[in-house]
């Protein structure tokens, strides 16, 4: 039997038991809390230790966010247009990827242009791209209970807002802020 066919089978078998929207909703969940790296509330904890180490203000650390913020957002139409091309799978799949390795890549940045760069490829990957891909999958899976299932995809939000800033504060605080960007990235590809 086809490798495709027996899992639609195996999900059509699932989905008489139990409707499988609920299963990609936790999923959804999980990649929003997974996008912790790239959102608003984990940046606050890196700003004297890459201001310090940069040797930049700290006004100069958040024009750099701010502008990356601006630029990121450009890029997620042509996103949206990709997940209407190739499926939500196969972006989210490739964003989960591209985001753990920018990441990882931020702790390596060296002087503000990098840092702006870095600023972008997180919040274009995790703060957009990461987030748009998770509410369309749940949009498609659900009709009647969209707004419910949409708000408990955002527990997911709520989550990482109570647990990244507290973990980069104790990997800041362990091995340094650079390192704390590694072990980011990698908790990133584990989770997604």
């Amino acid at each position: 039997m086809h490798a495709t066919s027996l899992r639609d089978t195996l999900a059509l078998r699932i989905n008489d038991r139990l409707f499988y929207g609920w299963v990609v909703l936790a999923f959804a969940a999980l990649g929003l809390f997974a996008s912790g790296p790239g959102q608003s509330h984990i940046f606050s904890v890196f700003i004297v230790p890459i201001s310090e180490d940069l040797n930049v203000s700290h006004t100069s650390v958040a024009s750099a966010y701010a502008l990356a913020t601006l630029v990121a957002a450009f890029g997620l139409p042509y996103v949206g247009r990709l997940i209407d091309r190739f499926g939500v799978r196969h972006v989210i799949l490739a964003v989960a990827a591209l985001f753990g390795c920018a990441a990882i890549a931020f702790g390596q940045v060296t002087s503000l242009l990098t840092l702006t760069i870095g600023f972008c490829a997180l919040r274009f990957l995790g703060q957009g791209s990461l987030m748009l891909s998770c509410a369309n999958l749940v949009a498609q899976w659900f009709d009647q209970k969209r707004g419910f299932a949409l708000s408990l995809m955002a527990l997911g939000f709520a989550a990482t807002m109570a647990v990244h800033p507290p973990l980069a504060q104790w990997l800041t605080d362990q091995v340094g802020w650079r390192e704390a960007w590694m072990w980011l990235g990698i908790l990133t590809w584990l989770l997604l």
